[in-house]
């Protein structure tokens, strides 16, 4: 294939299909419900710790800015200690031989330890120094165990196809349902942990409850994949390779240039977006709308359809279009969204509230389809291991998608420094130190509901408007400035789309038929026929 001979994403996918395909149709179609059902759970209660977590902390533990600042500290280094642990637990998973593969013990071990931290995360009635000390223990803990569990569900998925089609289908489907554990924690745990429809009657309880719920969510749904998942057999001679070493590792991932221009577009795409997930947008809107996790969630159920929508027509949409169109517009939705958001957050009155509310969640609902931004390179990644493949004759799958957690842990972590920043900037703690007094003292039984949400109200009404407008811009410019520079980085550095993946995906096939003496063509031929160092 030379540098001007394109393929239609129809062709590209027509080749995908000849070079490989699934040998076992009944176990690829039991696959496409067994594997994406296991993210319900995992992503309901990722949800809960990685968005929620901080909120819970702001609204029931009463803390000093010294405090504060610690407990940012702790997150953020639990977060790079953890990115960092990727790479190895991918090699751990690598060099795993059981009779139940490499992937499923570590995914079961990792759901169940994980299910019990998160309870009793969420469930501490410690305050001050003792209660910063206990989250230092719990957050590393949990660092450790969702790790087991996330490098080995997401290193499965290019292990049961190398088929474009199917992959795609696989990716959506996971996607689907990962959007759907996730959208049902943003649905619902506001609603019911902040308001009148708080369960117990305060945010105290409330966490509690939601944080034994998702753990059985978590290991429920983890079992479809672990019992129902149908693997191909591992090569015989598998377990005769010796383990890999560390710094083999991490010689793996930094030959492989479309995977390390992924991983940081990937990183670059999380800083950027996860700022108003992760708490801009919750006190942005406590302040501006009122303490009402109602309105959390219609905010969220905006961008939930359209993400979700994005995720069903996304093999129709890449059969027809591409990734490199379709992850264009995504860019854009994102860009765009966020700047009508911010201009509406300017310009419209507060009152009528629900006319600025509205507008600004229909912007939340652009940003949603522009998502799939997400979805585009995770498929990106997967394709990688064919491209390791072709060019050192290894898939090494579990090591390669490691880099998909780390970029989210550590985006997660450096989302979360820019976080406490602007916290610390607007001076958050102030008002919501006495939010969480007056949870904690309706916990207790010491006021009743309505004296809370009558003093939760004069609170919010004390907030400055150069505060709301601060949450307001930091939410809004933040994600779309980090959009441009991942889209850009895309278009200049990736190159490994539908063309050129189906070609390599050939080219090893012909390799495999040639060492078996079918062919005889010279591996550096094979090579040769396809640039990998410049793009279209």
């Amino acid at each position: 294939m030379n540098k001007t001979e394109k393929l239609s994403p129809e062709e590209a996918t027509s080749i995908a299909k000849t070079v490989s395909a699934e040998p076992n149709d009944d176990m690829a179609k039991i696959n496409l419900i067994m594997y994406p059902l296991g993210t319900v759970g995992r992503d309901f209660l990722y949800n809960l710790f990685n968005s929620f977590l901080l909120t819970y902390i702001l609204f029931t533990k009463t803390l000093t800015e010294a405090q504060f600042a610690s407990v940012s500290v702790i997150i953020i280094v639990a977060r790079i200690f953890d990115a960092f642990n990727d790479p190895v637990m991918g090699g751990i998973v690598e060099n795993t031989r059981t009779k139940f593969g490499k992937f499923k013990p570590w995914m079961l071990i990792g759901a169940i330890l994980t299910a019990g931290v998160v309870i009793a995360t969420f469930s501490t009635s410690l305050q001050g120094w003792s209660f910063i000390a206990f989250l230092a223990v719990m957050y590393f803990l949990f660092s450790i165990t969702f790790t087991m569990n996330d490098i080995s569900y997401w290193g499965m998925l290019p292990s049961l196809s190398r088929n474009e089609h199917t992959r795609n289908k696989l990716t959506s489907f996971a996607q689907i349902f990962a959007a759907a554990g996730g959208g049902i924690a943003g649905i619902a745990i506001p609603v019911f942990t902040a308001g009148s429809l708080a369960i117990g009657g305060s945010s105290v309880k409330a966490y509690a409850v939601i944080a034994v719920a998702a753990a059985v969510l978590m290991v429920g749904f983890q079992l479809f994949t672990v019992f129902g998942v149908k693997e191909k057999p591992l090569p015989p001679d598998l377990a005769k390779e010796p383990a890999m070493k560390l710094k083999d590792m991490f010689k793996v991932l930094f030959k492989n240039d479309q995977l390390m221009w992924c991983a940081l577009i990937m990183l670059i795409f999380n800083i950027a977006t996860n700022v108003v997930g992760g708490g801009l947008s919750m006190s942005y809107i406590y302040f501006e709308f009122g303490y009402n996790g109602i309105l959390i969630t219609v905010f969220g159920v905006f961008y939930a359809v359209t993400s979700t929508a994005f995720t069903l027509f996304y093999p129709w949409m890449a059969k027809r279009l591409g990734r490199d169109k379709l992850i264009a517009i995504t860019s854009l939705c994102n860009i765009i969204g966020y700047a009508v958001m911010l201009i509406a957050g300017l310009v419209l009155p507060h009152d009528p509230w629900l006319l600025k509310f509205g507008v600004m969640a229909f912007c939340y609902g652009v940003v949603g389809f522009g998502q799939g931004f997400y979805m585009i390179m995770v498929i990106s990644i997967a394709n990688t291991v064919e491209y390791n493949e072709w060019k050192t004759g290894k898939r090494d799958e579990g090591l390669i998608f490691s880099l998909r957690p780390f970029t989210a842990k550590m985006g997660s972590a450096i989302m979360q420094f820019i976080v406490m920043l602007v916290y610390l900037a607007v001076g958050v703690t102030a008002f919501t130190n006495g939010i969480s007094d007056l949870e904690n003292a309706a916990s207790r039984g010491d006021i009743t509901d309505e004296a809370k949400i009558e003093g939760i109200k004069e609170i919010l009404s004390g907030v400055p408007e150069g505060k709301k407008i601060a949450l307001l811009v930091c939410m809004c410019v933040i994600p779309a400035s980090g959009l441009l520079i991942a889209w850009t980085l895309y278009r200049k550095k990736c190159f490994l789309n539908e063309n050129r993946h189906a070609e390599i995906v050939r080219l090893i096939a012909e390799r495999k038929e040639a060492e078996k003496g079918v062919k005889h063509t010279e591996k550096e031929d094979l090579q040769s026929e396809i640039p990998y160092d410049t793009a279209d």
